[in-house]
């Protein structure tokens, strides 16, 4: 169909909290057409609309996520999918375990991901995302190169194809092919 992504659903668990009610913990799918950049997520994101997006917010972060919810609601898809549009986001305070290399990644809720795409949920890879990218500049989060390619522009964002690296056991293979090989192991 129009619009229609082919990609894998990817699953993070969440780090307990004590704070966080034990029947919210459960562990976060996330839709990605990129899954040979895996190692490079430094963060996952919550459309504001997801049905865990307050409940996983610890009680330092909760009243600006619940602000975000709100605003997110007053707030049409279309505006909130455009390049033009301001990426309000604010940190959960919960962490998920990243599936292969066991690092903790930041929770985010921010309104630039929709809850109609996906699970509404994404792991934001900025290396190679420009939305990711920006929202990464933004709040001053890390962006790690997974994918290199040589002709690659140098404003720290590829959404090409490469060679991988910064990837574990995968470095070296291409990463047209990369994806399969990640997600099948």
């Amino acid at each position: 169909w129009i619009g229609r992504s082919e990609g894998v659903e990817i699953t993070f668990a969440l780090q307990p909290d004590e704070t966080i009610p034990g029947e919210v913990q459960e562990d976060l799918v996330v839709f990605t057409t990129r899954p040979d950049t895996l190692y490079g997520v430094t963060f996952l994101v919550l459309a504001p609309e997801h049905p865990q997006a307050a409940a996983i917010a610890t009680p330092g972060f909760a009243g600006r996520v619940n602000a975000l919810i709100q605003r997110a609601g007053n707030t049409g898809e279309r505006e909130r999918s455009t390049e033009n549009h301001n990426l309000a986001g604010g940190f959960s305070g919960c962490y998920a375990t990243h599936p292969l290399t066991g690092k903790p990644i930041p929770i985010w809720v921010a309104d630039y991901v929709l809850p109609g795409y996906g699970t509404g949920a994404i792991m934001a890879v900025p290396a190679h995302d420009d939305r990711d990218h920006a929202f990464a500049k933004a709040h001053d989060l890390p962006i790690v190169e997974v994918v290199h390619n040589p002709d690659a522009p140098d404003d720290g964002c590829y959404t090409g194809h490469g060679v991988l690296v910064n990837s574990g056991p995968y470095d070296r293979q291409e990463s047209e092919n990369g994806g399969e090989r990640i997600t099948g192991d």
